[in-house]
């Protein structure tokens, strides 16, 4: 049987949606939103995670520094303790008694100032006494009163024939001179620079062993 409606558009009833169509629009809904959801808060939960994680890096990095500067510390002076050590050692086993020689530096420099055979002074004594050291010795730096050459060869001559000061020694090098700057506060107002050095024996070095010849190659065949 055909039923044909003749009310008009606007009077025509329209045909509701099946509950079960609703159902499936709520259940898609529930599920889209739920799974937004859900995503966000396991998005900032994990993001707060990783927060708290860095914050705690952050924080052990900020109390290690300190520590990790005061053990660079430690060991740049243990550094140089051992260095220290090594040089005292070195001078501990030395045939040679520094501070005789340095005393009978100190008499040589001041003995003829009387009779004018030198006058000089120093500036600086460099001592290097390292077993190991191909330069080893004592390098003199100072200043002569007067212009000339004589003061500074006496100086020389004398550090040269002294027999407590030259004992070990075993050369002596020439003196480098130049005039230097003069000084009216001085007398004689001009002075004349100086530096040579005084050697000990060098180190022996150790001989390599022999190599021993290679073996000579066989004839091919056989």
């Amino acid at each position: 049987m055909i039923q044909i409606n003749l009310l008009p558009d606007e009077l025509r009833r329209t045909k509701s949606s099946s509950p079960k169509a609703l159902a499936l629009v709520f259940a898609a809904s529930v599920l889209c939103f739920g799974g937004l959801g859900t995503a966000g808060f396991m998005w900032f939960n994990v993001r707060a995670d990783k927060q708290g994680r860095v914050d705690i890096a952050q924080e052990q990095l900020d109390n290690l520094t300190p520590r990790s500067k005061y053990a660079e510390t430690l060991a740049k002076e243990k550094s140089d303790f051992e260095k220290r050590n090594k040089t005292i050692g070195e001078i501990a086993m030395s045939r040679i008694v520094w501070t005789r020689k340095l005393d009978r530096l100190g008499e040589v420099v001041a003995r003829d100032t009387t009779q004018r055979s030198h006058r000089v002074w120093l500036q600086s004594i460099d001592v290097d006494s390292r077993p190991e050291s191909n330069n080893a010795g004592v390098e003199l730096k100072g200043s002569s009163a007067g212009p000339d050459l004589d003061g500074v060869s006496n100086f020389h001559e004398d550090l040269k024939n002294d027999p407590v000061f030259s004992e070990g020694f075993v050369a002596y090098t020439s003196p480098q001179s130049r005039l230097g700057d003069e000084d009216d506060e001085f007398e004689p107002p001009v002075k004349r620079d100086f530096e040579f050095a005084v050697k000990l024996p060098a180190k022996e070095k150790k001989k390599a062993p022999p190599r021993k010849p290679a073996p000579a190659a066989k004839p091919a065949g056989s």
